[in-house]
């Protein structure tokens, strides 16, 4: 007799919890589906900020590079330079002052 009252009680609870499970994942894949939605209308309105932004980035990146960097001498030059030719061979201003500096530095240090 109390096998027969526990049965239905326990069909009825399991009735129950099945449709709020069911209620549950309905609720759960219409979120879903609204959550993708708006992810990618979100993502669109972001993206003209986002490369405005990599945009930026770029171009300052390359106006510190710009100042920082200093002209490369050719490979002529370095080849004047390497055989003694630079300075007498019209070498700009800034290279034969230096090249003077560096004879000049090399005949006051006692040890050369």
């Amino acid at each position: 007799m109390m096998a027969d009252f526990v049965t239905p009680r326990h069909s009825a609870v399991m009735e129950r919890l099945r449709r709020r499970i069911e209620l549950f994942r309905q609720h759960h894949n219409t979120c879903e589906n609204r959550y993708v939605g708006a992810t990618q209308e979100r993502l669109e309105l972001e993206r003209p900020n986002t490369i405005n932004l990599h945009q930026r980035l770029m171009q300052n990146k390359a106006k510190r590079a710009s100042k920082h960097r200093q002209p490369q001498p050719s490979i002529d030059q370095d080849a004047q330079r390497a055989s003694g030719g630079g300075a007498e061979s019209g070498g700009t201003a800034a290279e034969q002052s230096r090249n003077t500096t560096r004879a000049a530095d090399c005949h006051l240090d006692p040890l050369v």
